[in-house]
């Protein structure tokens, strides 16, 4: 089960150089990817719908995460129009009847584990954000060990960075404390409460400035019952 929230950071706007996207394989497998180009223009909004498109192509053309992360990265610097223009992702693969999920980081933010009632800040290792040194590739996978019903939680870094006081920001232990707080809810309203207690902590302060989105996969690995 997925759940999601997109909150573009220029007023009016409909899109925003975030992105995510989800692709069940034929062996049922899942694939998941959530990305952050730097910027707030148009110009990053259309440059995140290449780089989607692009990786749905990959996962359907059977590549690797890293050759996946490979390709986005070559679009981006065919594409960007600032050579300071980067992008943070992190990709995920459920594999069919798993209990862990691969997870590949390249700059991106840590996720959130939901697991029997309580949340766990979990930060696979991370490597360079692509187009910052275009062919480093120093990506690592890092598995991550599930159990039934653990809820898996992806966003951007625009959710923990607005600000709660002139000087100071929510942060990752402030978003991590806002979670427990709602731990009890279901996935879509779980991730509302995670925008909303976000945007309400900053609106004195100007509200949340960037471009938001949030990811809530639901993970039931566990044996089906037998009849």
């Amino acid at each position: 089960m997925a759940a999601s929230r997109y909150v573009p950071g220029r007023p009016r706007a409909l899109l925003s150089g975030d992105f995510y996207d989800i692709v069940q394989t034929e062996d049922s497998t899942v694939h998941v990817i959530m990305g952050d180009v730097s910027g707030h223009g148009v110009a990053e909004a259309a440059l995140a719908i290449h780089m989607r498109v692009a990786w749905r192509t990959a996962v359907l053309c059977g590549k690797t995460q890293f050759e996946q992360l490979g390709i986005l990265e070559r679009i981006l610097v065919d594409e960007r129009a600032d050579d300071d223009t980067y992008t943070t992702v992190v990709s995920l693969v459920f594999p069919s009847g798993g209990r862990s999920v691969r997870a590949v980081s390249a700059g991106h933010p840590g996720l959130l584990l939901r697991r029997r009632g309580k949340v766990h800040w979990v930060e696979p290792q991370a490597g360079i954000a692509l187009g910052l040194f275009p062919g480093c590739e120093d990506w690592t996978e890092t598995e991550i060990q599930l159990s039934p019903c653990d809820g898996v939680v992806l966003y951007t870094d625009g959710l923990f960075e607005g600000r709660t006081a002139p000087s100071a920001r929510l942060g990752e232990e402030g978003l991590l404390r806002l979670a427990m707080r709602h731990v009890h809810l279901p996935g879509q309203e779980f991730i509302d409460a995670l925008v909303d207690g976000a945007a309400s902590k900053a609106a004195p302060y100007g509200g949340l400035a960037d471009d938001v989105a949030v990811l809530h996969l639901g993970w039931n690995a566990g044996p089906r019952p037998r009849r």
